[in-house]
């Protein structure tokens, strides 16, 4: 025989629910009373019932907010109104206006890398080149 102790925390919670009414129900005649620390077991379903509450409900806003922000970025840089559109037209406007300056951008919060691009024919012997 096997008498089982859910892992997931809202089972759990409720079987620990169960055991205290069951416990407080027996008062001094329940065989719990010989467990070192019961007195605290009340408390502690309490608090584990209350937090779990509280975790579930922030975890369906954490739901709701992570939507609504994704649904504000966008599904890509190519579909107006959204903001991976605004912020690449942005760049893309600021580079044509800077270039040769790129490095302006910086002052509109892009992060700017100046390094040279590797021009194609450099590109196409590092692809013939065997490796070592």
């Amino acid at each position: 025989m096997r008498i089982d102790i859910p892992s997931n925390p809202d089972e759990f919670i409720t079987l620990a629910q169960a055991i205290l009414a069951q416990h407080n129900k027996l008062g001094a005649a329940s065989p719990l009373n010989g467990i070192k620390g019961i007195a605290g077991f009340g408390a502690q379903v309490t608090a584990a019932d209350t937090n779990n509450k509280l975790a579930n409900s922030l975890y369906e806003q954490a739901k709701t907010a992570t939507q609504a922000r994704d649904n504000a970025i966008g599904p890509d840089t190519t579909t107006p109104g959204y903001l991976q559109f605004f912020v690449t037209s942005a760049r893309d406007v600021l580079a044509g206006q800077n270039k040769g300056s790129e490095h302006v951008l910086g002052d509109w919060g892009y992060t700017v890398i100046a390094s040279a691009a590797a021009k194609p024919a450099a590109k196409a012997a590092a692809k013939a080149k065997p490796a070592s």
